[in-house]
């Protein structure tokens, strides 16, 4: 996932010392806990789902969020009465907590770790808050977990998006995998919709696998399905032969995101096994995509490397061993009965359900550590 933050140099020299929209602060007891994202452009879709664990967990709420995100329906699906989202510039949040920190709150989750200072530790989260009374949390949420694992400064407050193990530290996954109200779509007899939820190029997914899939099934006569790509890319970039195939729907709103993964009835991963720049998604993070996969009840086609590192079986997906074998799952996906894929919908509804009570007894210890 691509930082939205500001470039690391200027973060504090901005947000600590220039000019600023002085929105109100919201009120807060001794029962809120903050949920802040410090990023503009990125990693706000984690967001509902701490959210959802935090009020399961009995707290009131307090989301600081750059007002754009809201205004693009990230929480469109999801209300409570213990939820407060707050409208608040960074450099207001910043401010606030350099000159206030936490106040009567009982903590503060921010959603990504190591965005709002100049190193690469998380001196500067601890040090903008200051000493903590008795009983306050402070929790990062760590989406790459490589480096503070080899360098050493990995703690107890560190959340990673799933449970990891790397070189000997097993991290404490919290998977927010939880959007709101969403609807249970089967598989019609009809075409059969596929989403790329990424940028449409071949660094960030194996689009010449998908390619080469696609003209495999078009050779053979199976032509009733459509693609699209939900992230920034062109049509140009698609062979021309190939292109009544795909949508290209670039860089979507929230609202249009959920609505998009709903119609859809497959997540084309496109992650590849043979390529260096993906091992992290096996290894030390993860894809915004299986999200999405686990939230929405929507079967995967992955290969197997990604597919074991997120708990994903041949039950509840579509698994292949190799970037050759993406065209015969697909054509199994164009194949595959309601029944089956009801089937497949109910096997991701129990993973989802079992990652959502394992997260919550974690982040529930998490709080409660001394």
């Amino acid at each position: 996932m691509e930082s939205g933050c500001l470039p690391l140099q200027s973060r504090l020299k901005y947000w600590l010392g220039g000019a600023f929209d002085r929105a109100p602060w919201p009120q807060v007891t001794d029962n809120t806990f903050y949920l802040w994202e410090p990023c503009s452009h990125s990693h706000a879709e984690v967001v509902p789902g701490y959210a959802h664990y935090l009020l399961e967990l009995g707290y009131d709420v307090s989301v600081l969020l750059t007002p754009q995100r809201l205004d693009e329906g990230l929480f469109e699906r999801f209300a409570h009465p213990r939820l407060t989202l707050n409208r608040i510039p960074q450099a207001a949040i910043v401010r606030h907590f350099a000159q206030h920190g936490l106040g009567r709150a009982r903590g503060v989750l921010i959603s990504t770790a190591r965005k709002i200072g100049f190193d690469r530790s998380y001196a500067s989260e601890y040090g903008l808050f200051g000493p903590l009374d008795p009983g306050q949390k402070l929790l990062l949420v760590e989406h790459d977990v490589k480096t503070p694992v080899e360098a050493g400064f990995i703690d107890r407050n560190v959340i990673s998006l799933r449970p990891i193990e790397y070189r000997g530290v097993h991290s404490r996954g919290v998977n927010p995998h939880w959007f709101g109200e969403t609807a249970l779509r089967g598989k019609g007899t009809g075409r059969v919709n596929f989403i790329v939820v990424g940028t449409l190029r071949a660094r960030s997914r194996n689009t010449q696998a998908l390619f080469a899939a696609v003209a495999s099934l078009h050779g053979a006569g199976l032509r009733d399905f459509h693609i699209v790509f939900v992230g920034e890319g062109n049509l140009r970039d698609v062979p021309i032969e190939l292109r009544e195939y795909f949508t290209v729907a670039g860089r979507v709103s929230f609202s249009e995101l959920y609505a998009q993964v709903e119609r859809a009835d497959f997540v084309l991963s496109l992650l590849d096994p043979q390529n260096p720049a993906h091992e992290f998604y096996a290894t030390t993070g993860t894809s915004g995509h299986f999200q999405l996969v686990y939230g929405f009840a929507k079967p995967a086609l992955v290969a197997r490397k990604f597919a074991d590192a997120h708990r994903l079986t041949p039950q509840s997906s579509l698994v292949y061993e190799r970037n050759e074998g993406l065209a015969e799952a697909m054509r199994a996906a164009l194949a595959m009965s309601a029944e089956d894929y009801g089937r497949m919908q109910a096997a991701l509804a129990e993973l989802a359900a079992s990652i959502r009570r394992e997260s919550l007894d974690t982040l529930r210890s998490m709080i409660a550590a001394d």
